[in-house]
C-alpha cells in the first residue's frame, strides 16, 4: 500500500512538472505573436516620404471616405484633417482630425470619424442650415441656425435673393466662423423660419429683430406683419397666418399694407390690417 501511495505521488508531481512545461511552452509562444504583432504596428507608422505613411503595413489606411458635405471638397476636408493613407489605424488621433476640420469649414457643425473597415476610415459631417444674411460695412454676412457666421456675399451677389435678411444687433467678435449673434436673437429667428416653412407666411423676405419690442416682419415686399414682442410668439406667429389668409381672401394677392399683432393676447386674440393707403407716416 506504501509502494502504491508512494507511486501516485511521484506520478502527480512529474505530471505538475510537464503541465508547467507546457504553459512556459505556450506563454513562450503567445509572447512571440505579441511580440510580432508590436513590430508590425511600429513598422506601419513608418512614414515614408511620398504619402507619409507605410501604405504597406499592417493596419495602415489605405483609403479615406467622407460623406455629408455639401459646401466643400472631400479632399479639402481630408486635407484638413491631417488624415494621410498609410497611417496606423491604431495610432490616429481620430479627436484632433475632427477638430481640426470644425476650425477650417464654417458651414460644418458637427465630425464624426470611424474606422469603415480594417483599413478604411470614414469621415461624417453635418452641416448647420443658413438662417438668413445680416448687412455689415463690408458686404453681408450669411448666419447659420447656430447663431454663426458661415460665409461673406458682396454688395450685389446674385446669391442674395436666395436668403432672407435679418436686421438684428451682432457681437462685436462676431464674423465668418464664430458665433455673431446672441442666443435670444438666434432663438427668436429660428422660431420665426421654423413657422414660416410649409405656411403662407413662407415668403417673408425680412426680419427686423433690432427691438426686441417691436419684431417686424416683410410679407413679399407688401405686407408689414408687426408682431410685438417675443411673448407667445408661436401664438403670435399662426395668428398672423390665419390673418394674411382672411386679408389675402378679401383683399386680393396684392394687397399691401400692415397686420398688427402688437396687442394680441391670449385673452385679446386681435390683429389689425391696416390698408398701405391709409397708414401715415411714424405709425
Amino acid at each position: 500500500m506504501k509502494n502504491q501511495a508512494s507511486q501516485s505521488s511521484r506520478h502527480r508531481k512529474k505530471r505538475r512538472k510537464l503541465n508547467k512545461k507546457r504553459v512556459g511552452i505556450l506563454l513562450f509562444i503567445a509572447a512571440l505573436m505579441i511580440a510580432a504583432v508590436v513590430i508590425a504596428i511600429v513598422s506601419s507608422v513608418k512614414p515614408n516620404k511620398k504619402t507619409g505613411g507605410n501604405e504597406n503595413s499592417l493596419f495602415a489606411i489605405k483609403s479615406i471616405l467622407v460623406n455629408g458635405s455639401t459646401h466643400y471638397t472631400d479632399q479639402q476636408i481630408i486635407d484638413a484633417s491631417g488624415l494621410k493613407t498609410g497611417q496606423s489605424l491604431i495610432f490616429v488621433n481620430k479627436r484632433k482630425a475632427a477638430e481640426n476640420i470644425l476650425l477650417s469649414f464654417p458651414y460644418i457643425e458637427k465630425v464624426t470619424i470611424r474606422n469603415a473597415s480594417f483599413n478604411q476610415l470614414e469621415i461624417s459631417v453635418e452641416e448647420t442650415l443658413p438662417a438668413g444674411v445680416i448687412q455689415l460695412e463690408s458686404g453681408w454676412l450669411i448666419i447659420g441656425v447656430n447663431g454663426k457666421g458661415l460665409e461673406i456675399l458682396e454688395d450685389g451677389s446674385p446669391q442674395l435673393q436666395d436668403y432672407k435678411v435679418i436686421k438684428c444687433e451682432t457681437l462685436e467678435n462676431g464674423g465668418v466662423g464664430r458665433i455673431t449673434i446672441d442666443n435670444r436673437s438666434r432663438e427668436v429667428i429660428n422660431t420665426i423660419l421654423d413657422y414660416c416653412k410649409g405656411t403662407n407666411l413662407e415668403k417673408v423676405g425680412e426680419l427686423d429683430l433690432k427691438n426686441f419690442s417691436d419684431i417686424t416682419l416683410n410679407w413679399n415686399n407688401s405686407i408689414e406683419i408687426r408682431l410685438g414682442s417675443d411673448v407667445q410668439l408661436q401664438e403670435k406667429l399662426e395668428f398672423a397666418s390665419s390673418t394674411l389668409k382672411r386679408v389675402l381672401e378679401d383683399k386680393g394677392g396684392d394687397a399691401e399694407g400692415r397686420i398688427d399683432l402688437r396687442f394680441y393676447t391670449k385673452a385679446n386674440q386681435k390683429a389689425v390690417f391696416t390698408p398701405k393707403e391709409l397708414l401715415t407716416d411714424g405709425e
